[in-house]
């Protein structure tokens, strides 16, 4: 058996292995090359140096036994409504997208625009003028033009700069967040329109809506406690069904972070 004893000369601790039915043995301290007699029997401790079994006076650190409730159940739940609503507008973009957004405006929500301007050698160009609800601003020395207070969703950039072709790009203006694009110009004289990309809204609204379900089953088997976080937070931006589905997002991340010492924190076993 395994045990641990303290040289009487020079106090050094060690681990050292002696028989099972051996009352007394001999010991050498690695530390000052001491020889000292061990007892290891019960009515022999009062003599010599005594052992304890190694672990003894160690503190064993085991995984807490954290209080049950059913409100990871109910996060879950919810984000899996998150999720079925996402993709029910991912499917029907259009009309959800269009609705949602006029719901959000009409209580004053603006969004955040930053275009970026390159030519066909993938360069920022300056002082190309960028217009957005009738308000212009021209890029600055990186290409970027920067604009805040935009009405929501899809609205007309007028993309001007002398010698080059005229473009007008339909994009789509979430609530926020800072919606990106970079629009690339080429020299010319003609036109040119861009379309909104329905079917590209659709597939992003659908990736949101995934991870909402990543954090619902993280929910249900109470861990990853950070992956749990992070899924409902992007599921803010999945919209569902006329901004619902980012409130039930919000109600699902309070409750996970009520609930934050119910996930498994990864600390298992014990150690000596």
């Amino acid at each position: 058996m395994k045990g641990r004893t303290t040289c009487p000369k020079c106090k050094h601790e060690f681990i050292l292995d002696v028989e099972n039915d051996e009352e007394t043995h001999k010991a050498t301290c690695p530390n000052c090359n001491n020889d000292f007699n061990i007892k290891t029997s019960e009515h022999d401790k009062d003599e010599g140096c005594t052992w304890e079994e190694h672990g003894e006076p160690r503190k064993t650190i085991l995984s807490s036994i954290k209080p049950r409730t059913n409100k990871p159940m109910i996060a879950a739940v919810l984000l899996v409504i998150v999720f079925s609503m996402g993709i029910t507008t991912a499917v029907f973009s259009e009309t959800f997208l269009e609705t949602s957004i006029d719901i959000a405006s009409g209580i004053g929500i603006k969004g955040t625009v930053e275009i970026s301007i390159i030519n066909h050698l993938n360069q920022s160009i300056d002082n190309v003028s960028v217009t957005i609800n009738n308000d212009t601003i021209d890029t600055d020395i990186d290409g970027l033009a920067h604009l805040e207070n935009v009405t929501l969703g899809v609205q007309s950039v007028y993309i001007n700069k002398s010698g080059h072709k005229n473009i007008e790009r339909e994009i789509l203006v979430l609530p926020f967040i800072v919606t990106g694009h970079e629009i690339k110009i080429k020299e010319g004289i003609e036109n040119t329109n861009v379309a909104f990309d329905t079917l590209g809204c659709s597939l992003i609204f659908a990736i949101l809506s995934v991870f909402s379900l990543i954090s619902a089953v993280a929910c249900l088997k109470r861990e990853h406690f950070d992956v749990a976080v992070a899924g409902s937070i992007i599921g803010l931006f999945s919209i569902g069904f006329f901004l619902i589905g980012a409130v039930i997002s919000i109600i699902a991340f309070v409750i996970i972070m009520k609930c934050k010492e119910e996930f498994d924190d990864g600390k298992k076993g014990k150690t000596f």
